[in-house]
């Protein structure tokens, strides 16, 4: 199941690269906490909350783009540490990020996604760290 579940989240990613939203990966429930130094932290839930949500987010930058740099398997969680990059829409300041992202499904689906700076601190909150 696990290794179906790293699959599930790389085709989640593949799409997510194109700047599409795949709404048939998201479980109805499912809950996206953003990042904990964010200083709008939100839980978002539902799948149509979660788009709009990384929509508003992408809204900001012009010249967007972004690829996968790693995904692991942690236990039945999915880790997937990510870089970002584009333009403030207002400044034209180029930007560049790296976040990474713990995934738990449920039945194949995306139920949970938590928002992290760091791998050490998804590997940590996925029980998986040494």
């Amino acid at each position: 199941m696990a290794g179906e579940n790293v699959e599930i989240v790389r085709e989640l990613w593949r799409r997510f690269e194109r700047f599409e939203f795949p709404f048939e990966a998201f479980d109805e429930n499912v809950e996206w906490h953003t990042a904990s130094d964010l200083p709008d932290r939100e839980v978002c839930r539902g799948p149509a909350e979660v788009a709009r949500m990384l929509a508003e987010g992408w809204e900001t930058i012009t010249d967007p783009g972004m690829e996968v740099e790693e995904v692991l398997q942690a236990g039945e969680q999915v880790v997937v540490r990510w870089h970002a990059w584009g333009k403030g829409r207002v400044s034209g300041a180029p930007l560049d990020w790296r976040e990474t992202h713990l995934y738990e499904l449920r039945d194949g689906r995306i139920a949970e996604v938590w928002e992290f700076r760091t791998l050490e601190e998804a590997l940590k909150a996925a029980g998986a760290a040494g």
